[in-house]
């Protein structure tokens, strides 16, 4: 009689918690192997892991800093890997990176604790033949070798995409749109952590309140610089470790996306409808404006995020009147038509790379026209539920042409109906742009880039 052969488990299948290198590995080639999203990915796994808040910050560093810098450690690593580079698996050159970030851009990490680690990681996921390459590789970079970079000279595009780390394509279209100095400063605070802002949920309680039971969780919330509506939480705030946060009283939101609904300014029992509504930071704003009488219809096209929007925004935010939809935004199945609408599109993503650190090497030129074809079928769908006399306010976390400028001005070529609106007035000074639509950036205000026009129906 045979014995069937019990299969050896995977090294990271177990339930022993694991260490925080090895964690941020795990996140790391899930990233690149299952196109998962790193943010998301980072979200469940800390929350799953249950580490101490330095191992949890260990494990963001990590990923993200390796996500945000791969495109000079790669450099670095293929030019003394040679022909091994191209071939290695996936879990090695994750080993590699991570060990690369360690060296070259972690300065309280020693670098013989970063070769050595890596070198355990390599062994329990790979072979000796892997183990050793890494070791050679990491300490060649701990020695002080570097591969030259391009002449800044002759090659510019090339010589900013290796030294910032960026898509070389996305690095010529921001030099020819911006100029080299202001595209190198933005290249610069893609490659910042960006700060950790909440906004307050007053329909549940007062802002001092708020800032109360933070200061009590041991944090110390300051007001974000621009003068909008949020605060910066600094460093070790964990969202789903604080109590404040589980019980709906703030929310996770950037300065700049925090001032689009100003711009909407649904006004108290208003009907208003979030076209785009996921994951319902926007939507639980306009719901705190137009008040216990007013009505928020928040539409979601997939019913996984449609089911989460409902969590966030009923069970977690308690905000009574909010109804979740699932549907189409580009052909809204809703009865009757609205005060205010709100299309906050999806969009290339291309002005919050700081925060979706993986973005930046998912995306080429032919997304950004795809993405744009996507927001003019949704701007015609919420343009159909405005009220003669109501407001619609369009929204991109990008700042490229087709994505904004371009869209816009379709949009009204095809619907003389919809006038555009002056937007300063409802802006914080330091987001005032002195035209018709607010346009904030990394490199000017600290915030994500964000683009936000605003129409009235006649």
């Amino acid at each position: 009689m045979t014995t069937k052969k019990r299969s050896r488990p995977k090294p990271w299948s177990r339930k022993k918690p694991l260490p925080a290198r090895e964690l941020a590995l795990q996140i790391l080639v899930a990233t690149e192997s299952r196109s998962a999203y790193s943010d998301r990915l980072l979200e469940t796994r800390l929350k799953e892991a249950d580490l101490k808040p330095e191992d949890a910050h260990l494990v963001t560093a990590l990923v993200q800093g390796t996500l945000r810098r791969q495109g000079t450690l790669d450099h670095h690593l293929a030019f003394f890997a040679r022909e091994n580079w191209g071939g290695l698996p996936v879990w090695i050159r994750g080993v590699l990176r991570m060990g690369a970030l360690q060296i070259l851009f972690m300065d309280r990490i020693p670098a013989r604790a970063a070769v050595d680690e890596s070198v355990k990681l390599a062994k329990k996921y790979g072979h000796p033949g892997t183990a050793g390459l890494v070791n050679a590789l990491l300490r060649k970079l701990a020695g002080g070798a570097r591969a030259p970079y391009p002449d800044p000279e002759t090659h510019p595009a090339e010589y900013l995409a290796v030294v910032h780390s960026h898509p070389r394509w996305l690095v010529e279209r921001w030099v020819a749109r911006l100029g080299r100095e202001e595209a190198e400063r933005l290249l610069v605070k893609d490659n910042e952590e960006p700060p950790l802002s909440v906004r307050p949920n007053l329909a549940l309680a007062r802002k001092e309140e708020i800032l109360a039971r933070l200061e009590g969780e041991g944090f110390h919330p300051v007001p974000a610089p621009n003068g909008g509506s949020v605060w910066n939480m600094g460093g070790g705030f964990v969202p789903s470790r604080s109590k404040a946060f589980r019980e709906g009283l703030i929310s996770l939101q950037d300065e700049a996306e925090a001032s689009v609904v100003p711009i909407l300014d649904p006004r108290p029992g208003e009907r208003v409808l979030d076209l785009c509504a996921a994951p319902g930071s926007k939507s639980a704003q306009i719901a705190e404006a137009v008040g216990a009488k007013g009505r928020v219809v928040a539409l979601e096209r997939h019913p996984s995020r449609a089911k989460a929007l409902r969590s966030n925004l009923r069970e977690r935010m308690r905000l009574g009147n909010v109804e979740v939809v699932c549907g189409d935004g580009t052909m809204p199945a809703l009865q009757g038509v609205f005060d205010r609408v709100l299309v906050d599109a999806p969009c290339s993503g291309l002005g919050v790379l700081r925060r979706r650190a993986d973005a930046r090497w998912r995306k080429d030129e032919q997304s950004i026209l795809s993405m744009a074809a996507q927001q003019q079928r949704l701007l015609e769908g919420g343009a159909a539920q405005v009220r003669p006399g109501g407001v619609l306010v369009y929204s991109v976390c990008s700042l490229e042409p087709e994505e904004t400028s371009s869209v816009v001005e379709s949009f009204l070529k095809a619907h003389p109906e919809f006038t555009p609106e002056e937007v300063d007035r409802y802006l914080p000074s330091a987001l005032r742009s002195g035209g018709f639509s607010m346009i904030a950036s990394p490199q000017r205000n600290g915030t994500d880039g964000v683009f936000a026009a605003r129409f009235r129906k006649r």
